[in-house]
């Protein structure tokens, strides 16, 4: 019944769509192959695209995941969250090959769809005018149309957060709410298999849920109970699997001891350059991580052990000095947001497999994109969305404690659309404003003398008063 509904509503809000909606996906779309076709069609793989790839194109072959790469004794592995390379391997699978430039030709589709929800997002709270501009701005804004065609996770992630959002604002308007909690949580749970903080996206739709304004509703726990549940369930089969495989309790992946390693060490607090930066620590880049990796290597740990003493070293350094996660915080929001250090930036995206060019058109469309959102902040417009929805870009932000790479700021930008759609309506509705005022008041010395002469004409009389012209 929920499969049945879910799509029937969804094919009715694009029969309801006028004909610029469907101009806008276009553009959105060329553009995005546009980017690809020119500049990343052909790029090599390098890094976690590589290793992306690498997972996918096993799983398409049917050898299933494949064993890790990162422990030095083998065996199973966890650390890639599965949703996006099981995304690759549908498309390697169909290509027959392995073929990042398919991949990324299918990952403009994804960039695309992920415009239409930041449009779909603003008419439900603002109406119509808003919905259409934070379509425009979503369909040309160089951050978005950039970081979606790299081959990257956040490219499945983003529209699976975004398809969560929507997914809420029309459960708090339907009369089958608890079905749309459902719904959602499976959202939620691919979205975490996706990337393994995309859990906090928990706590504003599990409220936005609880809480709906209407009165027969009520606030009960079940709708979010029903969310909560649904995710963990989509999550479970994969927690499961990673018990028996790696006989440890490990509910999406072992990157985490891995990831707070890299900031949480000696060499990127002493780091001059780039202070804070995010360092491979278990490639020995710093030396206290030094009798962990050669442990591991005489003892022949695996990946989940592996994890857990990078983890148990890294919480170490925490405790030891907390308010560096004040400065890794400060510095990666810098690093984040193209405050500074723009040259960490385009290396940065180079790493994503991201070229230079369209590097720069990122990191300089972001400035138009952040100034424009700034404005929208300052409107009363913004007032009319509730509150848990800027909760959700906010939490996704608190990856500035760990690092400051730019694709994980993937998930704020379309938050920052919203901001920017709203910016720009108030802007319009000032000068439109302004241009009515000055209509009203006529031309100077007097007032809409055309009202005036026309008066009296209206009445059948003729004016009175000295002659004009004299």
């Amino acid at each position: 019944m929920l499969r049945a509904r879910v799509p029937t509503r969804i094919r009715g809000l694009a029969a309801g769509l006028p004909r610029r909606v469907w101009v806008l996906l276009a553009v959105a779309l060329i553009l995005r192959v546009a980017v690809v076709a020119g500049f990343t069609l052909y790029t090599p793989v390098t890094l976690d695209p590589a290793d992306f790839s690498r997972t996918g194109l096993s799983i398409a072959q049917g050898h299933g995941y494949p064993d890790t790469n990162r422990a030095p004794g083998g065996g199973p592995s966890a650390f890639r969250p599965p949703a996006y390379p099981v995304f690759l391997a549908a498309v390697y699978a169909v290509a027959g090959q392995e073929a990042p430039p398919a991949a990324r030709l299918v990952e403009s589709l994804l960039g695309t769809l992920s415009v239409g929800l930041i449009g779909l997002i603003a008419l439900r709270i603002w109406g119509r005018r808003v919905g259409v501009m934070a379509l425009g701005i979503a369909a040309v804004a160089p951050p978005l149309v950039v970081l979606s065609t790299a081959l990257i996770s956040e490219s499945l992630f983003v529209p699976l957060m975004l398809a969560a959002v929507a997914a809420v604002l029309e459960g708090r308007r339907s009369r089958h709410t608890l079905r749309w909690a459902i719904f959602t949580g499976v959202l939620v749970g691919l979205a975490e298999l996706t990337r393994t903080n995309a859990f906090v996206l928990l706590v504003p739709l599990a409220y936005a849920l609880w809480a709906i304004p209407r009165p027969r509703f009520g606030r009960t726990l079940l709708r979010p109970a029903a969310l909560i549940a649904a995710a963990v369930l989509t999550v479970a089969p994969w927690t499961v699997r990673n018990w028996f495989v790696l006989h440890h309790f490990v509910p999406v992946s072992t990157e985490i001891g891995y990831t707070l390693a890299g900031t949480y060490n000696l060499a990127s607090r002493q780091d001059h350059h780039w202070p804070a930066v995010w360092k491979e620590a278990e490639h020995g880049a710093s030396v206290e991580y030094s009798p962990i990796i050669f442990n591991a290597s005489i003892h022949r740990w695996d990946e989940a052990t592996l994890d857990d003493n990078l983890l148990s070293t890294a919480i170490a350094d925490i405790r030891k000095d907390p308010p560096y996660m004040l400065t890794a915080a400060a510095w990666n929001t810098v690093r984040m947001f193209h405050l500074g250090e723009l040259d960490f930036g385009v290396a940065n995206l180079r790493d994503t497999g991201i070229p230079k060019i369209p590097a720069w058109l990122e990191v300089s469309g972001f400035y138009m994109l952040g100034l424009l959102a700034l404005v929208g902040l300052s409107t009363r417009r913004v007032r009319r969305a509730p509150w848990w929805l800027w909760l959700v870009p906010v939490l996704l932000a608190s990856t500035v404690f760990v690092t400051g790479f730019i694709r994980f700021r993937s998930g704020i930008d379309p938050f920052l659309v919203l901001l920017a759609a709203l910016g720009v309506v108030h802007m319009l509705d000032r000068r439109t404003a302004r241009s009515e005022r000055r209509t009203a008041a006529g031309p100077p010395g007097g007032g809409p003398t055309g009202d005036r002469d026309l008066a009296p004409a209206a009445v059948g009389t003729t004016a009175v008063g000295p002659p004009r012209g004299r």
